[in-house]
């Protein structure tokens, strides 16, 4: 059956002319492209075939006329040919790149075989066109809503529960309608909050979201080119990811008065956004995620092969971390810590002891300490980033008092602070959290029915102590005996200093006892953790 001309231009929207060979080339852009493939997004099958049809059919006659005019496509489909949950959009992008090598154009190959994670095998992580899987609908779903799914879903695929609740938030914040900020406001704030972690991989897609929403092309070019209200928000967003203890109500009330002042509502969903987006960098560098195949570092015209982390330098050196000794580094008491010790010590039903606050405070004073000798390492920058940035060689700094967490605490001020800026934000979020903190499966790795709470709990409340905070109901000498210090050392550099990370502390690679689900799960934990932590300490400045 052959679609109708009529009716294919309704199905994909009204615009001013068909793309094809009469196109003037002033369209062939970025936004046309994604205009374009976005037709595909939908769940309805027949519609989906009519648009590949449409697709094919165009990008052919194309490149049979001017073959080098369809080369701002060839990403794009390559991407599709291979990260999709939809078989069929697969399988005609495969066909469509294989008929254009054959017109005689070059296309582009992927630059990361080894998948989404350089430290997770392609093999092992979800699929996204694995309909047994119970990340699929949500794969779709996330499809369906970005005509992407893209690497960190992906990977965060490994726990779909928590999974749905994090792409709700995401989208609620950086897509919804709703909220005082236009959309392309939203994904500069995003470039600027990844840039201060030197995250290439999300400022890339942050800078596509941009285009995509009908930014000013000129404010790619650097904070000069924004308007003053934008540049007003960088001295927060520096604070908030280095040393969001230090941010003050006269900090956030300078925005909000002069000429070119934010609003209130304006204010607090930016800085949802900067803290949203310095955690997502935490986890993005955490799991070393590669870059999206359509990005320019994802592909090449050469051959696929391996290539240097997200997060690498030319210089940085590689470290072969052996199973054995992953977790050294001593307990509390000096002593070497391994995988299994752990485990022995979360079976053994110790009760629950009094915290004796005097001895706590020396635990959390100790953590605080081992911290700054491990976070001694220069901040490095990206030159490639410097144009998004002010004052590039500001770093994170260790809170010089404790703070207690009963002022910080998302249940008692948190929320209900959220909640007077935007109630469904603060709901969104609300649920995200308990779930991200109740998320189990029993196992610690090969091994079931193991209780992990105090695992999960020390991770949590170790990454919240590294911004200062204290819990007077939290025992910092179970910390210490739960992370030793291989572990909180990747712990503290994934929340604190994502952009150190020059080596595989956790040995992904290796059967080193932790599976590879588990491991994202810590990287979960870890990056909404911090997310909690920032994000209070942005309300309480706020309120």
């Amino acid at each position: 059956m052959v679609t109708s001309p009529d009716k294919l231009h309704k199905m994909l929207g009204s615009r001013p002319e068909k793309i094809s060979l009469s196109i003037p080339k002033e369209r062939l852009d970025f936004t046309l492209v994604e205009e374009m493939f976005s037709k595909l997004a939908t769940d309805d099958g027949e519609e989906r075939r009519d648009v590949l049809a449409y697709i094919t059919t165009d990008i052919l006659a194309m490149a049979r006329s001017e073959l080098h005019s369809v080369k701002l496509f060839l990403s794009t489909i390559l991407r599709l040919a291979h990260r999709t949950p939809f078989s069929d959009i697969s399988e005609t992008m495969f066909k469509l790149l294989g008929e254009l090598e054959s017109l005689g154009l070059q296309v582009p190959r992927i630059r990361f075989l080894k998948g989404p994670s350089f430290y997770i095998p392609k093999e092992k992580v979800p699929k996204l066109d694995d309909q047994t899987s119970p990340a699929h609908l949500i794969f779709k779903d996330a499809f369906l809503n970005d005509a992407r799914v893209s690497h960190m879903v992906q990977v965060m695929g490994f726990h779909p529960r928590y999974l749905e609740h994090w792409v709700k938030a995401h989208h609620y914040l950086m897509r919804e309608c709703k909220g005082a900020l236009p959309r392309h406001y939203r994904a500069y704030i995003a470039i600027l909050a990844s840039a201060r972690h030197n995250c290439l991989y999300t400022v890339d897609l942050f800078e596509r979201e941009f285009q995509c929403f009908g930014g000013d092309q000129e404010w790619l070019k650097g904070l000069d080119n924004a308007p003053k209200k934008i540049q007003n928000l960088v001295p927060i967003n520096n604070i908030l990811c280095h040393k969001p203890w230090a941010l003050t109500p006269q900090h956030l009330q300078n925005l909000l008065v002069g000429p070119d002042s934010w609003s209130r509502p304006e204010l607090a969903q930016a800085l949802a956004i900067v803290c949203h987006t310095h955690a997502l960098t935490a986890f993005v560098l955490g799991c070393s995620l590669t870059h999206e195949i359509d990005s320019s570092a994802g592909h090449t015209y050469g051959s696929s092969g391996y290539c240097t982390p997200l997060n690498s330098t030319p210089n940085s050196p590689q470290i072969d971390v052996s199973v054995e000794d992953q977790f050294a580094g001593p307990d509390k008491n000096g002593e070497p810590v391994t995988y299994d010790d752990i485990y022995m010590r979360l079976i053994q039903d110790g009760g629950t002891a009094d915290v004796v606050q005097d001895v706590n405070q020396q635990h959390f004073t100790d953590l605080i300490e081992q911290q700054s000798t491990n976070s001694s390492a220069a901040r490095p920058v990206n030159n490639a980033l410097l144009h998004y940035m002010r004052e590039p060689e500001m770093e994170y700094e260790i809170c010089g008092e404790r703070i207690y967490g009963e002022e910080l605490d998302w249940d008692e001020m948190g929320y209900p602070c959220c909640r007077d800026s935007d109630d469904e934000l603060a709901e969104v979020l609300n649920t995200k959290f308990k779930v991200i903190q109740k998320l189990t499966y029993n196992t610690y790795g090969g091994k079931e029915a193991v209780d992990t709470s105090k695992l999960r709990s020390s991770v949590w409340h170790y990454v919240q102590s590294l911004w200062g905070i204290y819990f007077w109901n939290v025992d910092y000498g179970m910390i210490q005996e739960l992370l030793p210090g291989g572990f909180r050392e990747y712990i503290s550099n994934t929340s604190c200093t994502p952009e150190n990370l020059k080596q595989d502390f956790f040995n992904w690679e290796s059967n080193s006892g932790f599976t590879n689900a588990e491991k994202v799960h810590f990287c979960l934990i870890i990056m909404e953790a911090r997310f909690q932590a920032e994000y209070c300490f942005a309300l309480k400045a706020l309120n």
